[in-house]
């Protein structure tokens, strides 16, 4: 039965779990308390939300928001969680640019869309060009471009008909002036 402290730290971390996009698992022990200022300092320039708990605890708040998919083997070792609210990708490329620069940080895991990511995925996904915002342009131009080209294709006959009938009719009304 766990204590009412511990009780209280399950409900922040579960609610904290809901809310972000991505929760990004590293593991930061032997960083110095300067190191481990900077990363909070960087993290927060970076909207992100970082936390260093326990993984049990952890574990139970990914099992109350039914994260049935999250590998229960990313719980292990000391463990520092950086939630995103905002932007995946941003906060998969901070969190790897910092754990690229830092000799004692290493990158374990994350939670997306209650799913594990391993820590080259996490890189792969800090890697992607522009961010969020970028790919759904991305998405909306691959899918409006044949539409808009399907559309012209299909008004084309009737638009060349309109063009046709005014020409006509401007035809005849200049031989009725005459």
């Amino acid at each position: 039965m766990p204590t009412q402290a511990k009780a209280e730290k399950i409900e922040e971390l579960t609610d904290k779990l809901s809310r972000a996009t991505v929760a990004i698992l590293m593991q930061t022990q032997g960083l110095s308390v300067k190191d481990m200022t900077e990363l909070r300092s960087k993290m927060r320039a970076a909207k992100l939300e970082l936390q260093v708990t326990k993984n049990t605890l952890l574990r139970i708040a990914s099992e109350r928001n039914n994260m049935t998919e999250v590998d229960k083997g990313i719980f292990n070792g000391q463990t520092t969680v950086a939630f995103g609210y905002e932007d995946e990708v941003a906060a998969a490329k901070a969190v790897a640019d910092y754990v690229r620069t830092s000799k004692v940080a290493q990158l374990k895991s994350a939670i997306l869309g209650g799913r594990t990511l391993n820590a080259n995925q996490v890189e792969d996904l800090g890697k992607i060009p522009g961010g969020k915002d970028s790919i759904k342009a991305q998405v909306v131009g691959t899918v409006q471009g044949p539409m808009s080209t399907t559309y012209s294709l299909l008004t084309a006959p009737l638009r060349d008909l309109c063009y046709v009938l005014q020409a006509r009719a401007d035809q005849l009304g200049e031989s009725k002036a005459e």
